[in-house]
């Protein structure tokens, strides 16, 4: 259709490719418990917690307050990263119902989440990590070490490169991990964040739910995870593109292992411990 055409005004929503699943495609049951599975078995491959924590952070309230500000100071990088990935992804596709629910998912952490008193979740980590002693400036100011800084680009890449769906998969796949632990795929304790909030709380020695954000991502990851799935098992109708989103996700969770790891070196060198040699297998 040229400009010719009078005042109609052309998008890429109306060159929309067919949706029927091919013949060797798995039904919309069998990808949905594929990909939850695939979210269940990259956790148990790669897991961020593969360290204890320093014995001085469990006996000193002033040091696990430091350690676990600078560690969430430094999450506070992919937090801020995470919307842009996001429209990435609805930049590249052509159906307004799935633009529609990113732009929900990006609305919650960047303009107003009403779950969180209308504060962005952004707005939320900066107020969870002053309750420990971190300014807003020290966080702002951070400047990103090249492994964060090469983890950031590796899942823009991703969500600029990828078909939508396999874009979609590597970021709305971190939030269903919620939704593997709540349907039974992986167990709570293999989500070492699932269970953060009160024992952090409780070694800083700050009021129960002064920490908001883990909280707060424990039900909106659910909610966001479980549209993902379900835009997925809509859209991702060939085998192709279905194995595509298997591998999106757990190569998105290996990147964020690795991102986390980094987070833990640096808090870890923050309280005056040896840190200088980085491991990321």
């Amino acid at each position: 259709m040229s400009l010719a055409a009078g005042n109609t005004k052309v998008t890429r929503t109306y060159f929309l490719y067919p949706l029927e699943r091919s013949p060797d495609a798995l039904s919309p049951e069998e990808y949905e418990d594929k990909f939850l599975q695939a979210i269940a078995d990259s956790f148990r491959a790669f897991r961020s917690d593969h360290t204890p924590l320093p014995e001085v952070v469990l006996k000193d309230t002033k040091v696990a307050r430091r350690f676990f500000g600078i560690e969430r100071m430094l999450h506070s990088i992919f937090a801020k990263m995470f919307p842009s990935y996001l429209m990435n992804v609805a930049a590249s596709c052509p159906y307004q119902d799935v633009r529609q629910e990113i732009l929900k998912d990006c609305w919650d952490e960047e303009v107003a989440d009403p779950d969180a008193q209308g504060l962005s979740h952004i707005e939320v980590l900066y107020r969870d990590v002053e309750v420990v002693g971190i300014s807003r400036e020290e966080v702002e100011n951070f400047q990103p070490t090249p492994v964060l800084m090469a983890c950031m680009h590796s899942l823009d890449n991703l969500t600029r490169t990828l078909p939508w769906q396999g874009g979609y998969a590597a970021m709305g796949g971190l939030e269903a991990a919620r939704v593997a632990v709540a349907r039974g795929y992986m167990k709570k304790e293999e989500d070492s964040v699932t269970a953060l909030p009160r024992t952090v709380e409780q070694l800083c020695d700050v009021p129960e739910g002064s920490i908001r954000l883990w909280r707060l991502h424990a039900s909106k990851d659910i909610t966001h995870g479980e549209d993902c799935i379900n835009v997925l098992k809509k859209y991702s109708t060939t085998r192709e593109n279905q194995e595509l989103t298997f591998w999106a996700v757990k190569t998105a969770r290996s990147i964020r292992v690795i991102t986390v790891r980094e987070q833990r070196r640096i808090a870890t060198a923050a309280i005056g411990l040896p840190a200088d040699s980085l491991v990321v297998t």
